[in-house]
């Protein structure tokens, strides 16, 4: 017998955006307690300086990132679950001492099998890593690359927020080796802004993005869609905006997520800010954006990212979601080596007690699973999604593939898939990508689904 295909079709109607599938109710965790009722795997394999370097050479055939956490801001936005810690006057100097021995420590941890990889890419996230002052953001670019063998094409990504990512910031940071700013605009509507915590209206926006463009470094600005208030229309006029009044290389599209008990959360639920939009809402939002950055030039080239120059390339973003390498520097930095998770200190007084100990401030070592890249459904559907398609027929269970090719006629046939030119692949449509994280899920269940009598 074949495995039963009825429970994973779409409805098939006239806006698939909207009516694909039933709205699914998830709720985000608690902003506090998302890790804390889930229990770390027990961990024997020692300290830092017992197992680095057998793993940092074990993974000679991954690739290999740096992620330096910088967990500082301005002020707390009401939508950002990430904020830690308040930027004062003194933190720059303070902090960039801090994750400068760190970097040092940890590569004498690897000195002898250092120069056996190399970097592909470079992240300062945050936070708002834009807060650290020129000359120390200059000395941990300079410091990174005279460290480890870094890729003469690698990408190094320095996020931030409008206010205060200057010019003269981007300039002296893409001299010392950065090659591409990320921006949290989130809207540019500057009433919608203010509700939310931003601070910078749209002047500012123009002016330091256009700035930033100067110093011939890719420039690529986040937008969420789903904010209280937002509508369709103010999604469709930030796109305008980006696209016509700035020189921005690469635009990213979120949905906004919110956590119980966020400020955003407390805010809606007080009645200071409207309501969210609804599912129909979020979806047509969606379909708007998608259709307005097609009909300004911009490529889709991977699920939530679009780009109107090879200068943005989003190589971290890629790498982030496969079997990367990736070592973690400052306080709550995260990464892996290997079969092994690797979380650093997020509270910032233990953390810089343990950095000045010489020691990896790290909270978490876990071992992870570590899948062979060249099997598995589930490989073959992720890198076939961050391509905006669905796998080949004959990537899929063998015992699936009868029933999976009327599967995706029939999501074709309601609007989600495209048939490419060659016959072989499928493409997402614009109702595709939105319903994208469901197709993923649905198609795992199905490759999981035993064929029945």
């Amino acid at each position: 017998m074949l495995p039963d295909i009825q429970p994973f079709f779409a409805h098939i109607g006239d806006d698939p955006l909207t009516c694909a599938f039933e709205e699914e109710k998830k709720d985000l965790p608690p902003l506090n307690g998302a890790r804390m009722n889930k229990a770390e795997p027990s961990w024997d394999g020692g300290k830092f300086e017992d197992f680095a370097a057998r793993a940092y050479i074990e993974g000679t055939g991954r690739p290999l990132a740096l992620y330096v956490h910088v967990p500082f801001c301005h002020h707390h936005c009401k939508f950002c679950p990430f904020y830690k810690n308040r930027t004062s006057k003194t933190f720059s100097p303070e902090y960039a001492a801090l994750l400068s021995r760190e970097i040092a420590d940890t590569a004498h941890v690897l000195r002898e099998v250092i120069h056996r990889r190399s970097v592909r890419a470079i992240y300062f996230g945050g936070g708002t890593p834009s807060d650290l002052d020129t000359q120390d953001m200059v000395r941990l670019i300079r410091q990174l690359r005279d460290t480890f063998p870094v890729d003469a094409d690698a990408e190094m990504t320095v996020e931030g927020r409008v206010r205060g990512f200057t010019a003269d910031k981007g300039k002296a940071w893409a001299e010392a080796g950065a090659n591409r700013f990320s921006l949290g605009v989130q809207t540019t509507d500057t009433k919608l802004r203010r509700s939310l915590g931003r601070i910078s209206a749209r002047d500012e926006i123009r002016e330091n993005l256009n700035g930033l463009c100067e110093s011939g470094a890719a420039v690529v600005a986040d937008l969420i869609y789903g904010f209280p208030g937002q509508t369709k229309e103010m999604l469709a006029e930030d796109i305008r905006f980006l696209s016509e009044e700035t020189g921005i290389h690469g635009l990213d599209l979120y949905k906004l997520g919110v956590f119980p008990d966020s400020p955003l959360d407390k805010a809606i639920r007080a009645g200071k800010l409207p309501p969210l939009p609804n599912f129909p809402e979020l979806a047509r939002m969606f379909g708007t954006a998608y259709e307005a950055l097609l009909a300004y030039g911009y490529e889709h080239f991977s699920p939530k990212h679009w780009r109107r120059s090879p200068l943005e390339r989003s190589v971290y973003n890629r790498l982030a979601f496969g079997q990367t390498d990736m070592l973690p520097f400052g306080s709550g930095a995260g990464g892996r080596l290997g079969a092994i998770s690797l979380g650093n200190i997020g509270e910032l007084k233990n953390y810089t007690e343990k950095v000045s100990r010489g020691e990896k401030p790290l909270a978490r070592i876990a071992p992870v699973p570590l899948r062979d890249a060249q099997e598995g459904f589930e490989t073959a559907l992720s890198a076939a999604m961050e391509a905006l398609k669905l796998p080949k027929l004959d990537e899929w269970p063998r015992s699936h593939r009868q029933q999976g090719e009327k599967l995706l006629d029939q999501w074709r046939r309601a609007g989600l898939l495209v048939e490419e030119k060659d016959g072989e692949e499928m493409r997402m449509t614009c109702a595709g990508n939105f319903w994208s994280p469901r197709l993923k899920k649905m198609l795992l269940d199905f490759a999981a689904t035993p064929a029945a009598g």
